[in-house]
Parts: C-alpha cells; structure tokens; sequence
C-alpha cells in the first residue's frame, strides 16, 4: 500500500512513513565544514544486535556480487576497514584507504530497479563494499552507478530496503536511493544529513519549516527519523569551527549523539506508542586522516583504527575483531587478528 501513496502529495507520505514501524533506524552526519578534518558519524539503531565486526581488508580480494544471474565481479583496488553484520560478509559501513566513507540505512519506501539481467549486479549486502573496494572519490562512484545494479537480497532469513550515503576526503557526498524503481541521487557537498523514512526529497522539503532553515517550527525533540534529520540538520549548522583536531572529533560526536535513540525510547511523534529501535553503535570515519572510530553503546570504551598501523598491500591476510569487548580501548589495530 504504501508504494501507491508514494505518488499523492508528500505530506500524505510523510504522514504515512510516520505510522511504519521500521526493520532498523540510524542517522548520518557528515561534518564538512571545519578547518581540521572531514568526519562522518553514523548510529546504528536496531530491534536486536546486528553482532558487528570490525574487519580490515588488504588490496587485491577478489569478490562477486553474489546475484543468481550475471554477478558483478571484481579485484579490490583499494584496502578497507569496515563494520560486518551477523557474522557474514555483508557490510554495513566502513571507509576505504583513500578516504572514501560508505554508509548503509534503512529506507522502508525503496523500491530497487526492475532486474536487467544485461548489467552486472550486486547484491545491496556488499554494495558498500563494491563502492570502498573500487573508487577514491564520490564523484567517481557516482559516474559509475549507472553499470552495475543493486539487487535486493536476504540476510538473517529477512530483506532490509536500503539506501547508501558516502562521503570522501574532499567534503563530497552523495546519497543514493531507489523510489519506485529508480535511481535517484543527491551529489553535493551540502547533503550532511540522512536518516530514514521518508525519501529524502521529502526530508529536504520538511526541513524547510524549522527555525534555521527558512521556517518557524521550533526544533523537535522525538526519536522518529523526521525529527532526527531536523535536529542533526540543525545542530550541524550551528556547529563551531574547532580549535583542533579533538574539538573536530568531540563537536561530530555531539551531532551525531543529539540523534540516538535511547534505550526504552518511545516513539511520541505520531500521538501512541511505536515500536523504537535503540542505537547499539556509533561509528567516526576521520576521512582526513584515516582513522576509523567505533564506540558500542553497551560498552563505555571508544576504539579507533589508525590505517597509518595497517598494512593493505595486496596479498596480506584478512584481520577481524569484536569491538564490543569491553576490555579494548583506545588504538585497537595491534588487536586485530587473522579472520
């Protein structure tokens, strides 16, 4: 049903995305506009753990698609560390050596493109790895979107409609999602925000009615992906100019921090209790000076990779690591084991 009321007027769209009770919510924040470094944060919001892994991978794997009928193939030009969920090999987030960041989130209303079985395929699982593997800037993953497909697959038994976000160390961005069947794409150095439901043409127009923004709504303080988008938005744009690199650091993390959702959070937005998903994890991709920042909200200890410690020469093995163990802080890459 919701696919019909995707084509009336996008407030009817917005009222209906807002009655979903989503898989899994998250936010995105792309900090661009300091003088130290180009930082994107995210949050993953999830009903159950997503049991992610912290996994470093050299230059050279070779990968596939895995789509039934003619899978994407391809040599990895670039290494990456990235966060895995359910113990498989699909990817949830992660940056490449070269600075590229990717980030997938769920979006309730995507539609994927009618399969060409012509156009090599990737399942959306490795999507974001096919994107770290091959490209160094969002402009050059943008110019090749259009030879390859994104084709929806099953993991954990369930399908999860995505869409992708990435951002490189130039400050670029670029939001990709898939609406009745097509592809639409928002490149530019000014889409810092994402969130969820509803398409993020509909986001843009919302946030048009908030102070800071054009409108006169004072700013709003529930957990649902609208209000979550206004307030990383908002607080985005008042953001300081840091006085070094740990302000950069500690001004994107209370960005990133201001769209969490709390545990036992109760979705107020539609007037009657829905179902929230809480955050179970933060992530920073310093794409600057390539360090990747992860920090379970479980646990008190933040973690970080320094890819200055890692060796992504071709031919090196695969490392792994729970980032959930509480005994781990600080630069974690001398804890890294062969997968």
């Amino acid at each position: 049903m919701l696919r019909i009321y995707q084509k009336l007027y996008p407030f009817f769209l917005i009222l209906i995305a807002s009655y979903i009770s989503p898989v899994y919510s998250c936010s995105v924040v792309f900090n661009n506009h300091n003088n130290k470094a180009n930082i994107a944060a995210r949050t993953m919001d999830l009903y159950m753990s997503d049991e992610p892994t912290l996994v470093v991978y050299p230059r050279g794997i070779v990968r596939s698609g895995e789509t039934t009928e003619n899978p994407l193939k391809w040599k990895a030009k670039y290494g990456s560390v990235v966060t895995t969920v359910f113990h498989t090999n699909g990817v949830s987030d992660g940056m490449n050596e070269k600075g590229l960041a990717a980030h997938l989130l769920y979006l309730h209303v995507a539609e994927y493109e009618k399969r060409d079985v012509t156009r090599p395929g990737v399942t959306y699982a490795l999507w974001a790895q096919y994107v770290l593997d091959n490209f160094d800037t969002v402009d050059e993953a943008v110019k090749q979107l259009s030879k390859y497909q994104v084709v929806s697959t099953k993991v954990k038994g369930k399908e999860w409609p995505l869409h992708l976000t990435i951002e490189d160390n130039s400050g670029d961005s670029a939001i990709i999602e898939f609406i009745n069947g097509k592809m639409l794409v928002h490149h530019g150095k000014e889409f810092t925000v994402m969130t969820n439901e509803p398409a993020y043409s509909i986001q843009l127009e919302n946030l048009k009615k908030y102070k800071l923004f054009g409108g006169n709504l004072p700013m709003p303080g529930d957990v649902d992906s609208l209000s979550r988008f206004v307030r990383g938005a908002s607080y985005l744009k008042t953001l300081p100019k840091p006085n070094d690199y740990l302000d950069a650091i500690a001004g994107t993390l209370s960005v990133i921090r201001t769209t969490m959702v709390p545990f036992g959070a109760i979705d107020t937005s539609v007037g009657e209790s829905a179902d929230t998903w809480v955050t179970r994890w933060v992530t920073l991709a310093d794409l600057t000076n390539k360090l990747y920042y992860f920090n379970s909200t479980s646990q008190p200890n933040i973690i970080w990779v320094d890819f200055k410690n890692i060796n992504f020469n071709e031919g090196k093995p695969i490392l792994k690591l729970d980032p959930s163990d509480v005994s781990l802080s600080g630069e974690i890459s001398k804890n890294l084991k062969r997968w």
